[in-house]
């Protein structure tokens, strides 16, 4: 039955949002309700890819154990190794990465988006002030979850497999490091972080592939200390004083 339903693009396009959602509607349910928040919230979210990393390696969860989910050739009929179908998933890519920023964008500077900055400068105060926090996150947890379903679908047609290392608490870590870079407070800041890392990632791994994670930490560590509002940040704040 399973196999029949992921031939219907439609069954995989509500799955692909879908599945996420609801996983990140229980888990924020369960964290929020209790409380958890900060790095504690950090430390379970990591917890819970580690423990899906386990299970997804065991060849009888049927995700293909060690060796993932290989050999995609075809998406709707077309082969996915023609430069048509390549460039068709690059700006579908582009496109769903303008639609996040859009919907971020309109979320960020709504009504939700103003309490949700005020939960994350003084959430005691917020909830002082009688707003449900954990509604609050609950919403924008839900909605990230959904995000990177759609990042997910687009990523394993491009690259061809899909493996349980991808839970890998590197993964996570590198997100980070995206934000740090581009800049914190930025939306666009994590775009730019993004092309930049994989940038070097895609040089790096290539060229000195025993550097990558010591490069890694370290552009972290200097950002932080030397930037730390990011390289978004630090242009935005330039350019206001040359305006001023």
């Amino acid at each position: 039955m399973r196999y029949w339903l992921s031939h219907w693009i439609w069954f995989a396009v509500v799955m692909v949002m879908l599945v996420p959602g609801v996983l990140g509607y229980v888990f924020g349910w369960l964290a929020f309700r209790s409380r958890v928040s900060g790095v504690y919230l950090s430390i379970i979210t990591q917890a819970m890819t580690y423990a899906l990393m386990l299970a997804s390696f065991r060849n009888e969860m049927g995700f293909g154990g060690n060796n993932g989910l290989t050999d995609f050739k075809d998406l709707l009929g077309y082969s996915l190794q023609t430069d048509n179908a390549r460039l068709g998933l690059f700006i579908a890519s582009v496109v769903a990465l303008a639609g996040g920023y859009a919907i971020c964008r309109y979320v960020v500077t709504s009504r939700l988006g103003r309490i949700v900055l005020a939960l994350r400068d003084a959430e005691a105060r917020t909830r002082f002030l009688g707003y449900e926090v954990e509604s609050y996150k609950l919403w924008v947890f839900t909605l990230s979850a959904v995000l990177a379903g759609i990042a997910g679908a687009l990523y394993v047609p491009q690259v061809g497999i899909i493996n349980p290392s991808e839970f890998a608490p590197l993964a996570s870590i590198e997100l980070v490091v995206w934000v740090a870079l581009g800049g914190r407070g930025l939306l666009y800041g994590a775009v730019i972080g993004a092309v930049v890392v994989n940038a070097g990632k895609t040089w790096l791994t290539g060229a000195l592939p025993e550097v990558w994670l010591f490069a890694l930490g370290g552009l972290f560590i200097v950002v932080t200390v030397l930037l730390p509002r990011g390289v978004a940040g630090a242009l935005k704040s330039r350019r206001i004083g040359a305006n001023s």
